[in-house]
């Protein structure tokens, strides 16, 4: 919250200012650079950075990422494509861009959906495509009087799974669910006769996918359930939808629909 409220007093107090560039651990980077991407209120570039090797380290790509990340920031041509990442001389969207391996330089990767374009070694700065889903200035997501935002838990599902995990969240009272399930959104049954009671509390429940890729879609069944589907955002990803979401609407058929647009 502190940081979105940081970025829009730039972006007002300083029309000048071409964009922003920031620093981030890369452990939680993309959370940070998708809660940007929904709360920060401005078209000017937002690029976020990290580094796989420290500068103390050999062959470290904290020099290169941060000036990268600064040349992006500057860039005209970044503007209006909402907060990006760069890492490896790739620029990234921060909805798609996830955390795919725990040592190479390359970890940071859109997947199946590709990144946006090259920050390389001739300065230039080059875009191929641009993210769709609305952002920054097209949503709802007012932050700056917050100072809490409503907890949401995950539940990761594997084999032989049952309701444990679910009920302790039930029982905490928390103000929501992500549920990452299997392959298109499927779960072992305790697990979803424990969400269901959620569900009937009141409690948002969303189904996700451990699967790196892909969408998880609305089923009669689902529906029936009460159950709200991620798209293609990963858990950590609809989490902070949900977040967000909720300081705008508890109604189950309008979350559902921030999914669909965001």
């Amino acid at each position: 919250i502190g940081l979105a409220n940081r970025i829009n007093q730039i972006f007002r107090d300083d029309p000048q200012a071409a964009g922003v560039a920031i620093t981030h651990g890369t452990a939680t980077m993309e959370e940070t650079a998708y809660f940007l991407n929904l709360t920060v209120k401005g078209q000017k570039p937002v690029v976020i950075t990290g580094a796989m090797r420290p500068p103390t380290g050999l062959g470290t790509d904290a020099d290169v990422n941060m000036i990268d990340c600064v040349r992006v920031a500057a860039a005209p041509q970044s503007a209006g494509r909402g907060v990006l990442a760069v890492m490896n001389n790739e620029i990234q969207a921060a909805r798609d861009v996830t955390k795919t391996n725990s040592y190479r330089l390359e970890t940071f990767r859109s997947n199946e959906l590709g990144f946006l374009g090259y920050a390389d070694s001739d300065g230039k700065v080059v875009f191929y495509r641009a993210p769709l889903r609305r952002h920054t200035v097209d949503t709802p997501f007012m932050v700056d009087d917050m100072t809490t935002l409503p907890r949401i838990d995950i539940v990761y599902s594997y084999a032989g799974a049952d309701g444990l995990l679910v009920d302790a969240v039930r029982n905490n009272c928390s103000d929501g669910l992500i549920l990452a399930g299997f392959g298109g959104g499927t779960f072992p049954p305790a697990v979803i006769e424990a969400a269901v009671k959620l569900v009937e509390d009141g409690i948002p429940v969303v189904l996700a996918t451990r699967s790196t890729a892909g969408r998880v879609v609305i089923t009669p069944k689902k529906e029936e359930q009460g159950f709200i589907v991620s798209d293609n955002l990963l858990p950590q990803k609809a989490r902070v939808l949900l977040m967000l979401g909720l300081t705008v609407t508890k109604d189950r058929h309008e979350l559902q629909q921030l999914f669909y647009d965001y």
